[in-house]
């Protein structure tokens, strides 16, 4: 949970205007295995399990309510958890809730043949006086290093009361951000058992109530070492039920509304209608689609996700967009009703000593919560839509780069280059004026690397992306792809924006690269940026898009030999990559 805009102007200079240093990771294998620079053999199970079904089933059956509940119980007791509180205790302050937070991953990692590396992530920050803060993050290896992406699952767990420094209060901060914190906990323990083919990171920030430091510390990480993360799942306030007076926008309908049904995912997006898209909304319809046709037929309450065209509340923030503005995809989920709008003000108990887990309403009392404000069902299906998603993301095959050609009536597909391998694809489908972001209709084609779809409504404008399948779990959906029907003709615009295969290919002195923009975005600056396989960047190739067709000459000047890539930015966010080849 993030600071209501007022908050900033009440900070000190240094809590604004510093940036983290000294950044460091205190496990060297788990650095190492970030990197992507290590054996798999060492870290594979005695048994590999990461089937579709073994990860849906084992995720639905695995989450415990009374395990997070139990865990939310044991954070409580350390009345305070504000960045700037106590490191010395063992019973109260930010650095005994840590250490406790630490010892769980290694007891998760001891019960599953040491495979997890537990970590902090130390750095430098003024927060409340305190200068030095550590995260804490625990590593999943994969079991394929030829793909360097990285799945991360992260929460705060950091809280604070109506004062933004005050390390006295007690600042139970059950659904912000308990809810998080022992989301990210559970899914530790119950996916240290598989071995997916993709590293997962299960990380807990600190200093996020004070402006989002321990996320733009570890984001920050992994863009100066020029790793690749496939997907961010940040997790903050997710667990409550009920609506506050105050509660900040788009949100829940009236004061003590319930909603245990319905959850919200946030993420950034080029604009703010449905005919806007980017990495980061294909990220939340990928874990929608999973949730109704996955999760919701193994739940006794089905949960409905409602996709946000906003990348967080109204004046509002996150630990995932830390991570966004670094170019990784990136989505944030949140209850559906927030108890409050951070503020602290009376009745709301969000930011405030009220956030705790319930009351005890027995009479007489008898010790036992028995209302609960951080729901355990609630709670639990939000876990189990993170871990199954989690690891879908962790196996499935690598986003597609589809070839789409409009027909008359109807667009054709065709698949290239390594994505044909699969012969097994689902092509997705959104059509402007519908009012929703989700996908209208999903088709499944099966033994083909080139199908059309034909009979499409005339005056109408679509947007199509596919995604690989193999071994029954999708790849994240491709870039989308603008349709025009008109008529018995067609109008065909690219994705708005897409980037081709370079040619020559492979070249040795140069090549062209050929860039194809809608009229959105003629005038906006784009770029081309070339990287080696390390990840090391090698040339960048700024310029200004135009409606059309345009091309970027690349010049080996330098002699290069080899795979590389180049990755189309707009803006400084990363639409497509290709790969060519240096004789």
């Amino acid at each position: 949970m993030k600071r209501s805009l007022l908050i900033p102007l009440l900070l000190i200079g240094g809590l604004i205007l510093t940036a983290q240093t000294n950044i460091t990771v205190s496990n060297a294998d788990a650095e190492v295995v970030l990197f992507g620079n290590y054996d798999p053999g060492q870290y594979e199970p005695a048994q590999i399990i990461n089937h579709h079904d073994s990860i849906l089933q084992g995720v639905v059956n695995g989450v415990s309510g009374d395990t997070l509940i139990d865990w939310l119980l044991k954070i409580d007791s350390f009345q305070n958890r504000n960045s700037g509180s106590d490191t010395l205790s063992d019973s109260r302050g930010i650095g005994a809730v840590r250490r406790w937070m630490y010892a769980k991953f290694s007891q998760f990692s001891a019960e599953n043949e040491n495979r997890l590396l537990v970590s902090y992530l130390d750095f430098d920050q003024n927060i409340c006086g305190m200068p030095h803060h550590r995260n804490v993050f625990a590593v999943l290896p994969g079991l394929d290093t030829t793909n360097k992406e990285i799945v991360l699952v992260e929460g705060h767990y950091d809280t604070r009361c109506e004062g933004v420094c005050d390390t006295d209060c007690y600042s139970p901060g059950m659904d912000d951000n308990g809810s998080g914190t022992v989301l990210v906990m559970e899914l530790a323990r119950v996916m240290s058992k598989y071995a997916f083919n993709r590293t997962v990171v299960f990380s807990l920030n600190t200093g996020e109530d004070q402006g989002l430091y321990g996320a733009k510390a570890f984001s920050g990480f992994f863009k100066n070492n020029n790793l690749q993360i496939r997907a961010c799942l940040n997790n903050d306030v997710v667990g409550g039920i009920e609506c506050g007076n105050t509660s900040s926008p788009p949100s829940c309908p009236y004061y003590k509304h319930i909603d245990s049904t319905n959850v919200r995912i946030f993420s950034y997006s080029f604009g703010n209608d449905s005919s806007k898209s980017s990495n980061h909304k294909q990220l939340a319809r990928y874990i929608k689609l999973h949730q109704e046709e996955d999760i919701n037929p193994l739940l006794a309450t089905p949960m409905n996700i409602n996709i946000i065209i906003r990348e967080d509340r109204q004046g509002r923030g996150g630990d995932h967009i830390p991570f966004r503005q670094k170019f990784y995809p990136s989505i944030r989920v949140c209850s559906q009703n927030e108890h409050g709008n951070g503020s602290g003000t009376p009745p709301d108990r969000q930011h405030s000593t009220r956030d705790i887990l319930g009351m005890d309403t027995s009479e007489p009392p008898d010790g036992v919560i028995d209302s609960f404000f951080v729901d355990p069902g609630y709670l639990r299906r939000n876990t189990i839509m993170n871990g199954v998603n989690l690891g879908f993301l962790a196996m499935g095959p690598p986003q597609p780069f589809p070839e789409i050609t409009a027909l008359p009536d109807g667009v054709l597909v065709e698949m290239t280059g390594p994505d044909t391998i699969y012969r097994h694809y689902r092509l997705a489908v959104r059509s402007k004026g519908t009012g929703t972001l989700d996908f209208d209709t999903i088709y499944t084609f099966v033994d083909t690397t080139s199908f059309r779809l034909e009979g499409l409504d005339p005056d109408r404008e679509y947007y199509f992306s596919v995604m690989s399948v193999d071994n029954d779990m999708e790849s994240l959906p491709s870039w989308e792809h603008t349709v025009l029907i008109v008529g018995a003709g067609h109008h065909f615009v690219r994705p708005g924006l897409f980037l081709f295969q370079n040619a020559p290919n492979p070249f040795g002195k140069n090549t062209r690269i050929r860039i194809v923009a809608d009229n959105r975005y003629a005038g906006r600056q784009a770029s081309v940026v070339v990287r080696d396989m390390a990840g090391r960047q090698i040339r960048e190739m700024p310029f200004i898009l135009k409606n059309g067709d345009q091309w970027v000459q690349f010049d080996n000047t330098d002699g290069l030999k080899g795979l590389f890539t180049y990755t189309l930015y707009l803006n400084g966010q990363m639409v497509q990559s290709r790969k060519m080849i240096l004789m």
